[in-house]
């Protein structure tokens, strides 16, 4: 929840107006945990993009990729490589240089995947 005291909030804004914040507040922070557990279907060969900048310089670092996976009839569902897989692996090797974490987005829609 916010971080502002209920009686501080109070004391300042009068009862109607504290109510109207952390009525906000709350109904904000229900629909960020919506968007994050909504899962979003992104069709086979979709290309996904992050970039990056270092706070302390003027790198910057542009990413994309595509998986997609021919299935003939049989195809073991254990050798299928996600998006989602190769998104948390390549933030992984980001971090792993100094980067700050990366977050893909696949179009359409324009949603974060990891």
């Amino acid at each position: 929840m916010s971080e502002i005291s209920r009686r501080k909030l109070l004391g300042y804004s009068g009862t109607a107006a504290a109510g109207a914040v952390f009525a906000s507040t709350a109904t904000a922070e229900a629909a960020e945990t919506d968007e994050a557990t909504a899962t979003v279907e992104f069709m086979d060969g979709t290309e996904f993009r992050a970039d990056a900048s270092m706070a302390e310089s003027d790198l910057m670092m542009d990413m994309s990729f595509k998986v997609r996976v021919d299935k003939p009839n049989g195809y073991p569902s254990a050798q299928d490589i996600t998006p989602l897989e190769v998104a948390q692996a390549l933030s992984a090797l980001a971090e792993s240089k100094g980067w700050p974490p990366l977050t893909f987005y696949g179009t359409p829609p324009p949603v974060a995947l990891n």
